[in-house]
C-alpha cells in the first residue's frame, strides 16, 4: 500500500521559510548566509523562539499570556540594578530573577485556572503591576549603566556567525518536544491541555498541570530577558515590548490553535525564523515603520490562512463536495 504524506502546519511554516530564505538571498540582500548577516539574525531567532516556546505552553491551555512584555523587562531590571553591573552579583541577580518568575507564573496559574479568571484580562493585569514594578525598581534614570561582562559575553558569543542564544533556543526546542512527548508529567500537560476533562476523569489533576504551564512559560520568559538584556548591554523598560504579539504568532504558525491543544515546539522555531527574517527583509528594502507593519500583516495573514486550511483540510474537503453536489 503506498503511503501518502499529509501535508502538515510544520511542513508548510518549513517550507515558507526555505522559500523567503531563498528570497532574501536572491531578491533581498545578497549576502543572507554572510557572517554579518547571521550574526544579526541569529540571536533576534533565539530569543523569540524562546519567549514562543514559553508561550506555547500557555497557548496549549487555550490561553494567551499577556504579562509576557513585563516579566522580560522585570527581569532586565533585576540582572541590571541588583548585580550592580559586576559579575560577583550575577549570580544573586539571576536567583531573583527565578523567584520573581516563579510569583508572576503561580499568581497567574492560580487566577485563570484556580478562580476560572478570563486568560487575557489575567495576564494583561499581571503584566502591568509587573511592568510597574520594574519601573519602580530601576527608576526613572539607573546609576548602573552596563550588565555584568560575563553576562553580556555570553550573550553576543557565537560561532561562524551563529549566536549561541539560537542554539540554545533549538536545544530548548528538542528538549520541550522530547519532554511532551516521552516524559510522563509532559503528556500528563499535553492531555490536560488538549481534553481537560478527560483527563480528569483518568485521575490527572488537570487544573495543576494547567497552572504549570504558566510557571514554566514564566520562566522561560525570564530566561528570554536575561539573554535579552545580556545582548543589549544596558536594558531598558521597554526590554519586551517587541516579543508580546510576535509569540503568538509564531506559536500560531507553527500549527496551534489558540483554542487550546497540543504545540509543536520545532514548528514554533520554524515560525520564530519566518517572523524574524520577514522583518529583516523589509528592513534591508528600506520600507518606513507603518510600511513594514502592512507588508507584514498581509503575509502574516496569508501564512495564518494557509495553516488553518491544511489543519482543517477535511473539513473544507467535505463542504466544498456538498456544495459541488
Amino acid at each position: 500500500m503506498r503511503h501518502v504524506i499529509r501535508p502538515t502546519a510544520t511542513h508548510v511554516v518549513t517550507g515558507a521559510v526555505v522559500l523567503l530564505v531563498v528570497v532574501s538571498q536572491l531578491a533581498v540582500t545578497g549576502g543572507f548566509f554572510s557572517q554579518g548577516s547571521l550574526s544579526t539574525l541569529t540571536p533576534l531567532i533565539g530569543i523569540l523562539t524562546l519567549v514562543a516556546v514559553g508561550q506555547a505552553f500557555v497557548i496549549s491551555t487555550g490561553g494567551v499570556d499577556l504579562s509576557l512584555p513585563g516579566t522580560m523587562t522585570w527581569v532586565g531590571a533585576i540582572v541590571l540594578e541588583h548585580s550592580g553591573g559586576a559579575d560577583e552579583g550575577l549570580p544573586g541577580a539571576l536567583l531573583l530573577c527565578v523567584g520573581v518568575c516563579v510569583l508572576v507564573g503561580l499568581v497567574n496559574g492560580v487566577l485563570v485556572e484556580g478562580l476560572g479568571l478570563n486568560s487575557l484580562v489575567v495576564t494583561l493585569a499581571v503584566g502591568q503591576l509587573v511592568l510597574g514594578c520594574a519601573q519602580l525598581y530601576r527608576g526613572a534614570v539607573s546609576p548602573v549603566q552596563k550588565v555584568p561582562g560575563s553576562l553580556a559575553a555570553w550573550a553576543t558569543a557565537g560561532v561562524g556567525g551563529i549566536s549561541a542564544i539560537l542554539l540554545a533556543s533549538v536545544a530548548l526546542a528538542v528538549l520541550t518536544t522530547f519532554f511532551l512527548h516521552r516524559v510522563v508529567a509532559g503528556r500528563r500537560l499535553v492531555a490536560a491541555g488538549t481534553a481537560e476533562r478527560a483527563a480528569s476523569l483518568t485521575g490527572i489533576r488537570a487544573p495543576l498541570y494547567r497552572s504549570a504551564a504558566y510557571v514554566i512559560a514564566a520562566l522561560v520568559y525570564g530566561v528570554g530577558g536575561v539573554l535579552a538584556a545580556g545582548r543589549t548591554g544596558t536594558p531598558d523598560l521597554t526590554l519586551g515590548e517587541p516579543y508580546l504579539l510576535t509569540s503568538v504568532v509564531a506559536v500560531v504558525l507553527g500549527g496551534a490553535a489558540l483554542a487550546g491543544g497540543r504545540v509543536s515546539p520545532m514548528a514554533t522555531l520554524m515560525g520564530a525564523v519566518f517572523i524574524t527574517v520577514l522583518d529583516f527583509d523589509l528592513r534591508v528594502l528600506g520600507l518606513s515603520a507603518g510600511a513594514r507593519l502592512i507588508a507584514q500583516g498581509a503575509v502574516l495573514v496569508l501564512g495564518l490562512a494557509m495553516v488553518n486550511v491544511v489543519r482543517h483540510r477535511a473539513e473544507l474537503g467535505r463542504a466544498l463536495r456538498r456544495l459541488a453536489a
